[in-house]
């Protein structure tokens, strides 16, 4: 892959060195730059993990992506510049410790010269820095170990925590997510199929659309709105820098309000 097109993409200077100061930046201008969005499984175009396909389509096309996409590339970046990664494959934990099904979501593990990091870019814009790899509170993320079994929580509004994704640290890659990844393209419990999403992260909160709802957080504040698909398809374009051929907003499907 080519970093500085990459680095390009997403308004960031290469680094000088492998640093967790670095990598925190780099984090941050991902996911302010490069949306999460599935938009593509709702215009039937089919989502590549190969990574010149990713690379194409969120670097060359300007789109972005789900988590496979997005810490897929990020990873293939990071390891340009020095870094070292492992991809770890992620599944819901409940209460009981019951585990979701695996592959459902992509994590990252990063080295950098001062410490090893998690890493995030494809959570819908939760997370805008990694933090570090050791149990404890690290800003709104806690991070919680048990033998081999890590997950973190999330901080919510109101102060509470809500529990994340859960991991082991065996190392996976790019294709062994393929099946999961065909799955949330064409199944009807994909959360995915039901949901048509754009998420980005602002400086001073995020900007979502979700199944026709416009949702901006800035400064702690959200607003809510239903808007019509041709309104939708211009704030694609105007807000999330996503351009769908106009048709699309003729032929969305309605999908329920969420």
């Amino acid at each position: 892959m080519e970093a500085a097109t990459h680095l390009a993409r997403i308004g960031a200077a290469r680094p000088a060195a492998a640093t967790s100061a670095a990598l925190a930046a780099l984090h941050r201008a991902h996911v302010r730059s490069v949306p999460f969005e599935d938009y593509d499984i709702h215009t039937g175009r089919a989502i590549s993990l190969r990574l010149p396909d990713v690379h194409d389509k969120i670097v060359r096309r300007r789109r972005g992506g789900y988590c496979y996409e997005l810490n897929g590339l990020f990873a293939a970046l990071l390891r340009e510049l020095g870094f070292g990664v492992t991809l770890v494959s992620a599944f819901s934990l409940d209460d009981d410790g019951t585990r979701g099904p695996g592959f459902e979501h992509l994590r990252l593990l990063v080295d950098a010269a001062d410490g090893r990091f998690i890493a995030d870019v494809g959570n819908g814009a939760s997370w805008t820095t990694p933090v570090p790899r050791r149990p404890g509170v690290h800003g709104d993320v806690q991070v919680h170990r048990d033998g081999d079994l890590w997950w973190t929580s999330e901080r919510r509004r109101d102060g509470s925590w809500e529990r994340g994704w859960a991991w082991t640290e065996q190392p996976r890659e790019l294709a062994d997510f393929a099946e999961r990844n065909r799955y949330q393209q064409h199944d009807p419990g994909s959360n995915f199929v039901g949901r048509r999403m754009a998420v980005l992260a602002t400086a001073d909160g995020r900007i979502s659309l979700l199944n026709g709802v416009f949702s901006e957080t800035a400064d702690g504040r959200r607003t809510d709105r239903q808007v019509a698909p041709a309104e939708e398809w211009a704030l694609l374009a105007d807000r999330f820098g996503i351009v769908l051929d106009r048709s699309w907003a003729e032929r969305v499907p309605q999908l329920t309000p969420c």
